[in-house]
């Protein structure tokens, strides 16, 4: 069962119970009021027929027989007047036999009460008894009036169906309109699921075509910004799949090179009679590509071990002694190459663990001497937080900056195997950097240099 039905099934039903109670206590008001209505016109005519007999009693002397007493009441012509002189019934006028008459009598408590009153029902017709017992006369004369309650009793059947065609005639169109308007109200929600159901199939740009302030209206702008935010997230995480499974390749192919390298010599050097020197060259290469290797599956093992870290354990370091370190580090390689490090500005201090921001510098150190000729200097300053490398080598184009701290990614990939690089120092470099909270910037000109700043915060 849909949702608008039951909403609408129940609203009717609380909307008909309600008006079958404010029916139900509006037909017991008019009940009450019309039997009480026909009890005071009871007791009233019961009051003047009583005043009439005390009238015909003084005029004849304080006292009426039983003759008498008939021969007034025939004179008076009532309906409905039973009187009883001494226990005999010497007057009846109503639709009671005598025997009827003594057997709803029996059933009326004996009181001091001036005036009593009765309701039975007899033969199926709905009777109201008032009864009058005259004790300051000689003899006992009992009195009662018979009312016939039916016409009461049709009243309230018509009232009764009167109220039952109010109800159905109210209540089947107030059903309706509210099942249209539940139908019109719930239509958004249907619209909500059918979007819902797309972007489950798959369609996650697809979103909720639902307009308005009401709650409706509100939840649909927030079941978009949840699609957004899903289309955000597995857009994210397709892309870091695809990078993964770059990262993978590119890690198999630089495996490859030096494999084959190794693999090949190693078979010349079993097949193959070399001389001395031959012999000497091709183990060489076996060292150098070896070195390559055990290079590599360090920086792969730093890559992890930094993809792992939560949290460092953060201390105040001293600019100047983290710059002397790096150049310390860093100086036989730069010599090798004939470029000279320089130590610029190097005040204050920056918050951070000392062994990974000195061998992020010593990356940013290596990359800036294997960019540079041979008698460049490469500069390192340290000034507000600000931790700057500064080459004037080769320059990086433009386009390449961006994908610089890819995993793997080298400009120039002849140049950088050659030189022994694997394409990892940036991208370690720029875990490191993300981890102390801070930002790198790249700066370079083809031809003129390459800048490259690590602003920590403050």
């Amino acid at each position: 069962m849909k949702l608008r039905t039951k909403i609408t099934a129940v609203a009717a039903l609380v909307i008909l119970i309600a008006a079958a109670v404010s029916d139900g206590v509006i037909w017991g008001i008019c009940r009450r009021a019309l039997t009480r209505e026909a009890e005071q016109t009871a007791l009233r005519q019961m009051a003047e027929l009583q005043a009439d007999i005390e009238r015909r009693k003084m005029q004849n002397g304080g006292d009426l027989n039983a003759q008498e007493l008939a021969f007034f009441f025939k004179q008076r012509g009532d309906d409905y007047i039973i009187c009883m002189h001494d226990g005999e019934m010497i007057y009846n006028q109503t639709v009671l036999t005598a025997a009827d008459f003594i057997s709803e009598t029996a059933k009326i408590p004996l009181t001091n009460e001036e005036y009593r009153l009765s309701n039975t029902t007899v033969s199926g017709r709905p009777l109201l008894i008032a009864s009058s017992y005259l004790q300051d006369m000689r003899t006992q004369v009992s009195l009662y009036r018979i009312t016939d309650l039916t016409p009461v009793s049709r009243r309230l059947r018509l009232l009764a169906l009167g109220m039952l065609g109010v109800l159905l005639g109210v209540g089947i169109p107030a059903v309706i309109v509210l099942y249209l308007l539940m139908h019109r109200t719930m239509q958004p929600l249907g619209v909500l699921s059918e979007s819902a159901k797309q972007i489950a199939a798959g369609a996650y740009e697809k979103r909720a075509a639902v307009s308005g302030q009401d709650e409706i209206g509100l939840l649909a702008g927030d079941f978009n910004k949840m699609a957004d935010a899903v289309q955000e997230k597995i857009a994210a995480l397709t892309d870091s799949e695809e990078r993964k499974t770059m990262f993978m390749a590119d890690f198999s192919h630089e495996l490859k090179t030096p494999l084959t390298a190794i693999s090949g010599y190693a078979q010349t050097l079993r097949t193959v009679k070399l001389s001395e020197d031959d012999k000497e060259e091709a183990l060489g290469y076996i060292y150098s590509e070896s070195r390559r290797l055990d290079r590599l599956a360090k920086k792969m093992m730093r890559l992890m071990q930094l993809d792992r870290t939560g949290s460092l354990q953060m201390t105040e370091i001293d600019c100047a002694k983290l710059l002397d370190a790096v150049k310390a580090t860093s100086k036989p390689n730069a010599e090798k190459r004939g470029v000279r490090l320089q130590i610029g500005e190097s005040g204050g201090t920056v918050r951070g663990d000392f062994d990974l921001l000195h061998d992020a510098l010593c990356n940013l150190t290596e990359n800036a001497c294997k960019a540079s000729t041979e008698g460049q200097t490469v500069s390192l300053h340290a000034e507000n937080g600000c931790i700057t490398v500064v080459d004037h080598g080769c320059g990086i184009p433009q386009g390449e900056i961006k994908n610089l701290t890819e995993p793997f990614y080298m400009v120039d990939k002849s140049r950088s195997r050659s030189a022994g690089g694997a394409g990892l120092g940036l991208s370690i470099v720029r875990q490191i950097v993300q981890l102390h909270g801070a930002e790198m910037t790249i700066e370079s000109e083809v031809g003129s240099g390459t800048t490259i700043t690590l602003q920590f915060p403050a």
